[in-house]
């Protein structure tokens, strides 16, 4: 099926974040005509504390593979070598280690913690370079799905006008404005928690090691930064988020040193220094549907699950490699560079390939809070069995290692070749 004649872009993605912009970059590499419409004018610059995103390597592998990686890399950033699991005042730990990823050339660390101003510049970079045309910074008003087009209307400078695409996408994030006017509903629940984030000096640096310590009300984690402190992400119910926040640097220290416990304060000598507070709702939130026709969401528009491990943006990313792959294979398959981005056949694939990775990563994650989180006489003290002997078992390490990395994921992806117009 191809393109109608009268659209004015083949595709219009609302969201001009990471996974909108690298989905851009992508659509404008396989001939696609594209248009970003984003709330804001796009900013790079560092915040206090850091806005921070964990990537792990096969998203590096992906970022690499578009010519991005580089440029990030050249900000610096922190890498994730060594992940150390504990429950602080219960025994046991459990050790991830690079060097130990069974199919890995053991160059590349396990993950990377990136700034996303930093993420972000040299993406934006590529598409001054591209086709791909910013519409900044202006709002959906509305929008209309018709047999071969959406026409959406734009507010920009208090000034409307109406575009037509064959595909509209949604990568607006958590609380997307283009989910809801599509009347796509959710699957999840509020949390009841509120993550903490702010920025830690220790006496011994990080040393390429990633912290998580489970807690009954929340995990509390430290990801390693460019400069040798960490990034925190606490998760602390409504009172406690609120007295954190207004506790005075020496006071909130002390709750952090005793929250993460003796053995990780152990490993990282004692918090010399803390950036401003900030906070932000914890919840679950999975679209009930990804796609419809001439619709699709990618990102936290599709999924927004528990920061615990670190794995949002990099299912945003696979998102983004679905979509592409499904549309790159109708391309190759019809031997014709103007196919239909937006027909059912192709988004109903899109929907299927994500939903099973989408599902097992949040089932994952929801698994890790509620065993940790609960109470049960005897929980505890399986717990720390359980983290003790999961070392012991090489296919199971190697598989959490495969999981961890995203190796295991990112292998998955073939892109067809694609005959060009």
């Amino acid at each position: 099926m191809g393109l109608a004649k009268h659209i004015d872009f083949d595709v219009v993605i609302v969201g001009g974040g990471a996974i909108g912009a690298v989905l851009a970059l992508e659509l404008d590499r396989l001939n696609y005509s594209v248009a970003i419409v984003e709330l804001r004018e796009p900013l790079f610059s560092s915040t206090n504390p850091e806005r921070v995103v964990a990537l792990n390597d096969g998203s590096r592998c992906y970022l690499e593979a578009l010519g991005l990686w580089k440029e990030i890399e050249a900000f610096g950033l922190g890498d994730i070598r060594h992940i150390v699991v504990t429950e602080p005042g219960n025994r046991g730990r459990f050790d991830l280690h690079a060097d130990d990823l069974q199919s890995a050339d053991n160059e590349h660390a396990l993950g990377h913690v990136v700034e996303m101003g930093h993420l972000l510049e040299p993406m934006y970079r590529a598409l001054q370079d591209s086709s791909v045309e910013l519409i900044a910074p202006a709002c959906i008003e509305a929008f209309e799905v018709q047999q071969d087009q959406v026409s959406i209307q734009i507010r920009r400078d208090d000034e409307l006008s109406t575009i037509t695409a064959a595909l509209l996408v949604g990568a607006d994030g958590t609380y997307s404005q283009i989910r809801a006017m599509a009347g796509i509903g959710v699957f999840g629940w509020d949390y009841n928690r509120f993550g903490l984030v702010a920025s830690v000096t220790t006496e011994l640096g990080h040393q390429e090691t990633a912290h998580e310590c489970f807690r009954s009300s929340g995990p509390l984690a430290f990801l390693p930064l460019a400069d040798g402190r960490f990034s925190i992400v606490w998760a602390a119910t409504p009172a406690e988020a609120t007295q954190l926040l207004a506790m005075d640097d020496e006071s909130f220290i002390y709750a952090l040193q005793k929250a993460a416990g003796a053995s990780t304060m152990s490993k990282l000598g004692a918090v010399t220094g803390i950036s401003k507070r900030a906070s932000f709702p914890l919840e679950l939130t999975i679209a009930k549907s990804f796609a419809q026709s001439r619709l699709a969401l990618l990102g936290n528009a599709a999924h927004t699950i528990h920061p615990v491990a670190g794995q949002g943006m990099n299912l945003g990313f696979r998102d983004v490699e679905t979509l592409i792959e499904v549309l790159a294979r109708a391309k190759a398959q019809q031997g014709d560079a103007s196919v239909d981005p937006g027909q059912s056949i192709l988004m109903q694939a899109y929907a299927e390939k994500r939903r099973g990775d989408v599902m097992a990563v949040a089932g994952f994650t929801e698994s890790m809070s509620h065993i940790f989180g609960s109470s049960v006489p005897g929980m505890k003290w399986l717990r720390g069995m359980g983290l003790d002997n999961l070392s012991s078992v090489p296919a199971l390490a190697d598989l959490l290692l495969q999981q961890a990395s995203g190796l295991a994921q990112f292998k998955q992806f073939k892109r067809p070749e694609v005959p060009h117009a």
